[in-house]
């Protein structure tokens, strides 16, 4: 069986997030080898597209990315932005699901926590535990998470506006041009399952 990740997290945007916990070949092989023995296609929000310009094309990519996808995976083992908490919450409005990698006490996930003035044992964040279909320890766990998942029904979604209008950009705009994906593209298509018809 052939499945497909989408890889939400920081991205090296320059020299300076070297040091930074991003999504590098050691997580996606740790992905991998869970999943094994099915096949994974990796998603990456940090592929270049043609037209860097294109905000909302940009914005589409990784919308389209998150759609397509068999899950998102996301990399929660430090501090996230904006951008992960938003591909989190279309992932949900889209019917993808989300697989948070947050190791126990760390920055979204503790054994116990002292929380308005209340303690709380095995704490998830609420933002975390409303949106993620499972949360797990490490990438490994991800991977055999990823295909449990993938033998589940996908429930169809009605799709937020503010959705359809990147997705369309990027469909129209982008798509044709954008290399990675479109190769990605071709390898999802080739491991999908061919439907076959009856006849009475």
């Amino acid at each position: 069986m052939l499945i497909s990740v989408y890889c939400s997290g920081s991205i090296i945007k320059g020299a300076g997030d070297q040091q930074r916990l991003c999504w590098t070949d050691v997580e996606r092989k740790e992905v991998a080898n869970g999943a094994a023995p099915c096949d994974v296609v990796f998603l990456n929000p940090d592929d270049p597209i043609p037209d860097a310009g294109n905000t909302l094309g940009q914005f589409g990519r990784d919308m389209y990315q998150v759609m397509v996808a068999t899950a998102v995976i996301v990399d929660a083992r430090v501090r996230r932005g904006i951008g992960i908490g938003v591909e989190m919450a279309a992932a949900v409005a889209m019917g993808t699901p989300v697989i948070v990698v947050a190791p126990r006490n760390s920055q979204y996930r503790s054994d116990v926590l002292e929380y308005r003035g209340v303690r709380v044992t095995d704490y998830v964040h609420p933002h975390v535990a409303a949106l993620a279909t499972e949360v797990v320890d490490d990438f490994t766990a991800a991977g055999r998470a990823l295909v449990a998942l993938a033998r589940r029904p996908r429930a169809a979604q009605p799709r937020p506006e503010w959705l359809s209008a990147a997705l369309t950009e990027y469909k129209e705009h982008v798509l044709d041009m954008d290399t990675p994906m479109l190769q990605a593209l071709q390898r999802i298509e080739a491991g999908a399952p061919r439907a076959t018809s009856t006849t009475a």
